[in-house]
């Protein structure tokens, strides 16, 4: 939770810096991170070196992965988040840097190791604990995909995780406690990140058509990364927005991305997901989200649980782009006696007939 603050500190300091006229290979940041490494080098140290750094091509997202399963702490990964966020859009180096990889799967490995993560993902939600925890939902905007970014707010929310459903209760707005909803904030909002991404992506009736990509090191752990994609006639994600006026409008496009699987559990450790075949008249032209699953402790039982998601969303008739950054916290078992403290904020059991849902509402767009 404290690594995805850190970058958020990092990128406010960065955009104050001046812009750097010299230009720095991404072979060179695997030397600063290889190099550091071998040098027992401290996270401070590593993380300077970094943020010297002027890319003039992508740091890709295997390079940085594999990157910060090496970096010493926090402050390094965050660079290198900062480092892929500023460089999304331009060109891939000639030639990107090599990593040790296991053999390429056979189609057979392919087809068990989706076998297995599928079976997990339609029995995910029936092994879940009731369970308590913090929500924190930070809020930006930007002119373009790579920012810069400026922070609209920030959300505190208790989430109960209560019968196989979820409830969503806002606590603190910009830390400050408050008396409206969730569904009341307006704006980028999401719900259902505990289960329902896992299906949209491996639930049969989805026809969900996989592809070998590539090895990788996800937070320590090999993963295989299998590209994915889901027709708009198969799909069941649904996009809402709400239009000035209060009419609201809702359209379910197609999804394409990759799921990362670990090589050894098979657990999904991230389901990176875009929208795509969005209806021309929708007022919403691309949608992306990104979830990061970890096992978690919860009652005295370690689960697989969301630890971290991002959501960009882009309105077909603004010249902008949201991203709200979602970190989970402070996990516990659900009891009628568990509470998190917020100032004097209560606990709460769900009400009657609330529930979560993988509906994703993005900022009121004006035509």
């Amino acid at each position: 939770m404290r690594i995805r603050l850190a970058v958020v500190l990092v990128l406010a300091m960065a955009a104050s810096l001046p812009v750097r006229a010299a230009t720095n290979t991404v072979d060179e940041v695997v030397a600063i991170v290889r190099d550091g490494v071998k040098q027992n080098q401290s996270d401070q140290e590593m993380a300077h070196a970094l943020h010297r750094m002027n890319l003039k091509t992508r740091l890709d997202n295997r390079t940085a992965e594999e990157l910060e399963s090496l970096a010493p702490g926090p402050k390094s990964i965050a660079e290198l988040e900062r480092l892929r966020e500023i460089t999304r859009d331009l060109s891939a180096p000639a030639e990107p840097p090599s990593f040790a990889s296991p053999p390429e799967p056979t189609p057979e490995e392919l087809r068990d190791v989706i076998a297995k993560a599928r079976l997990k993902a339609l029995n995910y939600t029936v092994d879940l604990p009731d369970f308590i925890c913090t929500e924190t939902v930070r809020r930006y905007q930007g002119s373009s995909n790579k920012g810069p970014w400026n922070q609209n707010d920030a959300l505190t929310l208790q989430l109960t995780y209560f019968d196989h459903e979820e409830n969503y209760k806002l606590v603190l707005l910009n830390g400050r406690k408050t008396e409206r909803t969730y569904d009341e904030m307006g704006g980028a909002l999401s719900k259902g990140e505990f289960g329902s991404l896992l299906l949209s992506v491996f639930v049969p009736t989805s026809r969900t058509k996989f592809r070998w990509l590539n090895w990788t090191t996800l937070r320590k752990h090999t993963a295989y990364v299998i590209g994915f994609r889901i027709d708009a006639k198969d799909s069941n994600y649904v996009l809402r927005v709400g239009q000035y006026g209060g009419r609201e409008v809702s359209a379910v496009p197609g999804q394409h991305g990759f799921v990362y699987i670990d090589r050894e559990s098979k657990d999904v450790l991230r389901v990176d997901s875009e929208s795509d075949s969005i209806p021309i008249d929708f007022p919403l032209e691309n949608a992306t989200r990104l979830l990061d699953y970890g096992e978690t402790e919860v009652g005295g039982r370690m689960y697989l649980l969301p630890l971290h998601a991002e959501v960009r969303m882009m309105p077909r008739f603004r010249d902008l782009v949201t991203r709200n950054e979602v970190e989970f916290s402070a996990f516990r078992k659900f009891t009628g006696e568990s509470t998190i403290s917020f100032g004097d904020a209560p606990d709460v059991k769900p009400a009657e007939g609330k529930t979560g849902d993988d509906k994703t509402k993005p900022i009121p767009v004006k035509k």
